[in-house]
């Protein structure tokens, strides 16, 4: 029946009319036979289906992604800090309280400005031993320079020693920074070297005739004299400083 109404049939062999479920025809006897129904369409995709899979899916991707990302973020915590954090299965960790360590005593440590210190003076003392052990030989070197009934070679060995006093002056140079010890060895040195240095050149200016002897004029012999035993008392004390300052050294 199509839309409430029998569907009627023709036989094939002589055309006439057969009732609806009928086997054979009335008239001749042909056998009828039906057609058979065709199949049904295949249903139409659901596209609400489909919205719900790609829903799906996409969670599952989102999930995944979460899990490692937690992953790696507890695995970072972990080897970052292994003492801080103790692992609980599945997930998740949980904060230990830190033990508190007892504080060892602190050692006093040398001082690297004491070094240095002590370095200094050091230095300054083979500096200044040195700087004394000229001042010595140039302070006896004056004694012997008088050169009998010649006047001139007497004067070139004054001048001699003045430009030796001169030049071991130059050499000895203060720093601002100077500690009291060093100071205490460089100022009598450098005294002893000066007054040295005046004794020779009056010594050899009155020899070459370069002082006047008319009177009233000062006895130069005798003032070149004064200078260098002033001279050699300077020279005992930088030698009983830099004595002392061996003492703080050792």
């Amino acid at each position: 029946m199509i839309g409430g109404v029998l569907s009627l049939h023709y036989c094939s062999q002589c055309g006439h009319e057969i009732p609806h479920r009928e086997k054979f025809c009335q008239s001749c006897g042909t056998k009828v036979e039906y057609l058979c129904a065709l199949p049904p369409l295949p249903p139409e995709p659901n596209a609400r289906r489909e919205i719900r899979s790609a829903a799906s899916i996409t969670k599952w991707i989102l999930v995944y992604v979460f899990a490692v990302l937690l992953a790696f973020g507890f695995s970072y915590l972990y080897f970052s800090s292994p003492g801080l954090v103790t692992w609980v299965w599945p997930f998740g960790s949980k904060q230990q309280p830190v033990a508190s360590q007892p504080v060892a005593p602190t050692q006093p440590q040398p001082s690297t400005r004491s070094e240095s210190s002590a370095s200094t003076l050091k230095n300054a003392f083979n500096q200044l031993s040195v700087s004394i052990q000229k001042s010595s030989l140039l302070l006896e070197d004056s004694r012997k320079v008088n050169v009998a009934g010649d006047s001139k070679r007497t004067a070139v060995n004054y001048r001699s020693v003045q430009r030796g006093c001169d030049a071991l002056l130059a050499q000895l140079t203060l720093p601002p920074d100077t500690s009291t010890d060093i100071g205490a060895v460089v100022m009598p040195l450098k005294e002893s070297l000066s007054l040295l240095s005046k004794s020779s050149s009056i010594m050899a200016d009155y020899l070459e005739g370069k002082l006047s002897l008319t009177p009233p004029n000062p006895d130069w012999v005798g003032r070149s004299q004064e200078y260098a035993a002033q001279s050699q008392a300077r020279l005992k004390e930088a030698q009983q400083a830099l004595a002392n300052l061996r003492k703080k050294i050792e």
